[in-house]
C-alpha cells in the first residue's frame, strides 16, 4: 500500500480519538455530535486501511497461488506419501507427509515427473514402497507416491485425472503474472512454451493459450509434406481428446482454410474437422479455423471450437496476434523435427534406419556389459528378409518394390511392443530388436511376423501378389554368451532359413 494511504488512516485515527476525548471532557450538550463524529472517524480509520490495502492489491494483482498448499491437499486427498510438481518459475515443489521418506524414493518420483513433463504422457510405476503416478504437459508435471504397492488400474487412472487437472491449473495460473493484462501475445506465448523445443509441445502451448484467451477449446492442425495431408497435433484441455492425431479429409473446412489462407467457419451441419466422428455433439463440431502462416507458406491452422468471436471483441484481437506469432514458431519447430527424423528414419518406410539401429544396439550392448556381475538381462534380435524380392523388383519395377517394402514395414511394426524397435537395415532386410525378451518370446514374434506377411494381400495395379519372408532369431544369453556375437548369430540363422527353402523361422545356435 502507498505511504499516503497509511498516513491518511493514521490521521483519521488521531482526529477520531481527539473528538471523543473532547466530548467526554467538555460534557456539553453538543458533545453527542462530537462523539458521533469522533466515533465515525475512528471507524473509518479502522476500515480504510484494509480497504486501501485490498484496493492496492487489486492494482498490483493478487499474489501467486500457494501451489505448495494445493499440492499437499492433492496428496492428502489421494492418501499419498509424497507429491511433486515441476515447471513453475519458483522451481520444483516437493511435499511429504512422512519426514522419513527415503531419498531414493524422492529421486525416483521426481525423475518420473520429469519424464511425464517431457513426453506429456501419464506414467504408473509400481514398487515395493508404493505406486508412483505422474502426468505432465510440457513444461509442467506433477506426481504422487501412493501407499499401495500394487494400486489398481482404476485407482491409478483416477489419480492421473486429478494430476492432469492440477497441471492445467499450473499452466493457466502462471499466465496471470503481475503484468499479464498488459504484456503482448508474443511474450505470453514465450512464457507458456518455456523451454519447449519439440513440435508437439509448442503446438500444445499454443492451443492452451488460445483456450485461455478465447475461453473455449482449441486445436492445432499442421500439414504434413510427406503425405500431403493435415493432421491434428495438439488439443487444449477443453477440446475433445479423440481428435488427437486425426488425419482430416480433404473436404474439411479446416483444410479449406489452410489451402486458401483465409479463416473458415463451419456452416450449418458441417463439422469443422470434416466427417469421420459422427458421435460428436453438434456444439462440438462448430468452430473457426485460422490459417497459421510463415512468410508466404501456410503451415497449418488454429481451430477455436464454438461460434465465431465477434470482430470487435477483445479476444478477437488477441487471437489474431496469437495466430501471427504461432505460425513462425511452429514452422521453425517443424524444420528441426523433420531434420531430426531424417537423421534416424528410413525415408521410404518410416522405420528406423541402419545407423539408428546400430546406435541403439550399441547402447544396449554397453549397458549390459556395464551391468552388475552375474546379471544378464535377456534380449532377442530378429533378422527378416523378403523372399524373391529382386525378382519382384525387376519384373514390376522399382515403384512396385517400394510399395511392397512399405507394405511389409507396416506389418512388422504392427507385431511388436512400443519398447521394441523395427529398422530397415538393407534393401529388403529388416532388423527387429526386442529388449528384455527371451528366445522363446522372440521365436513367437518372428513366427507371427512370417505368418502375417504370408497371409497379407499386397496388390499392384489391382493384381494381388504373394509375399513371404524368412527370419533368423538369436537371443542373449541363451544363444550367445557374448552379446557382441548376437548380430552374427542372427545373420547365420537367417542364412539357414534361406537355404532351407525360405518362408521359415530359424533360431541361432550356440556355435554361431
Amino acid at each position: 500500500m502507498s505511504g499516503w494511504a497509511v498516513w491518511l488512516a493514521r490521521g483519521l485515527r488521531v482526529l477520531g480519538l481527539a473528538a471523543v476525548v473532547a466530548a467526554v471532557w467538555w460534557g456539553a450538550s453538543w458533545s453527542l455530535l462530537t462523539g458521533v463524529v469522533g466515533g465515525a472517524l475512528l471507524a473509518l480509520s479502522v476500515t480504510i486501511l484494509p480497504a486501501l490495502r485490498a484496493w492496492g492489491s487489486r492494482r498490483d494483482w493478487l499474489p501467486p497461488a500457494d501451489f505448495t498448499h494445493t499440492l499437499d491437499l492433492l496428496r492428502r486427498a489421494n492418501g499419498a506419501v509424497c507429491a511433486w510438481a515441476i515447471g513453475l518459475e519458483e522451481g520444483e515443489l516437493e511435499v511429504s507427509g512422512d519426514a522419513h521418506v527415503h531419498k531414493d524414493h524422492l529421486r525416483r518420483g521426481s525423475a518420473l515427473v520429469q519424464l511425464a513433463s517431457v513426453d506429456g504422457r501419464s506414467h504408473v510405476a509400481r514398487a515395493d514402497e508404493g505406486t508412483y503416478v505422474a502426468a505432465g504437459d510440457f513444461p509442467y508435471g506433477a506426481g504422487l507416491l501412493l501407499l499401495q504397492p500394487d494400486a489398481s488400474t482404476e485407482l491409478a487412472e483416477g489419480v492421473v485425472a486429478d494430476l492432469r487437472r492440477f497441471v492445467a491449473t499450473l499452466r493457466l495460473a502462471e499466465l496471470k503474472t503481475a503484468d499479464a493484462q498488459h504484456q503482448n501475445i508474443a511474450r505470453r506465448l514465450a512464457v507458456i512454451t518455456g523451454g519447449a523445443q519439440t513440435l508437439e509441445a509448442i503446438a500444445r502451448a499454443g492451443a492452451e493459450l488460445a483456450q485461455h484467451l478465447a475461453e473455449r477449446g482449441a486445436v492445432v492442425v499442421l500439414t504434413e509434406a510427406a503425405t500431403q495431408s493435415a493432421r491434428v497435433v495438439a488439443c487444449s484441455t477443453a477440446a475433445d481428446r479423440r481428435l488427437q492425431g486425426l488425419v482430416l479429409p480433404v473436404t474439411a473446412p479446416v483444410v479449406r482454410a489452410i489451402q486458401t489462407g483465409v479463416p473458415v467457419a463451419s456452416q450449418r451441419s458441417d463439422d469443422i474437422f470434416g466427417p469421420g466422428m459422427p458421435e460428436r455433439r453438434r456444439q462440438e463440431r462448430v468452430g473457426v479455423a485460422y490459417p497459421l502462416v510463415d512468410g508466404h507458406f501456410t503451415v497449418g491452422a488454429l481451430v477455436l471450437l464454438g461460434p465465431t468471436i465477434a470482430a470487435n471483441a477483445a479476444a478477437a484481437e488477441q487471437i489474431g496476434r496469437l495466430v501471427v506469432e504461432l505460425g513462425p514458431r511452429l514452422a521453425a519447430a517443424r524444420a528441426v523435427h523433420e531434420a531430426e527424423e531424417r537423421a534416424i528414419l528410413d525415408p521410404l518406410t518410416g522405420l528406423r534406419n541402419r545407423r539408428e539401429f546400430e546406435k541403439t544396439f550399441d547402447e544396449e550392448r554397453l549397458s549390459r556389459e556395464g551391468g552388475a556381475a552375474g546379471v544378464r538381462e535377456p534380449g532377442t534380435l530378429i533378422y527378416v528378409d523378403l523372399d524373391h524380392f529382386k525378382a519382384l523388383n525387376d519384373s514390376l519395377g522399382h515403384a512396385a518394390g517400394d510399395s511392397a517394402l512399405r507394405h511389409v514395414s507396416g506389418i512388422l511394426q504392427a507385431q511388436v511392443r512400443d519398447v521394441d524397435m523395427v529398422a530397415r537395415i538393407g534393401g529388403e532386410e529388416f532388423a527387429v530388436w526386442l529388449p528384455r525378451a527371451p528366445l522363446e518370446q522372440g521365436m513367437e514374434i518372428a513366427e507371427r511376423m512370417r505368418r502375417a506377411v504370408e497371409s497379407s494381400v499386397w496388390r499392384w495395379s489391382g493384381t494381388p501378389y504373394p509375399m513371404t519372408a524368412s527370419c533368423g532369431v538369436a537371443a542373449y544369453p541363451e544363444t550367445v554368451r557374448d552379446i557382441n556375437n548376437l548380430r552374427s548369430a542372427a545373420d547365420a540363422a537367417l542364412y539357414r532359413a534361406k537355404q532351407a527353402g525360405r518362408n521359415r523361422v530359424e533360431k541361432g545356435r550356440s556355435g554361431d
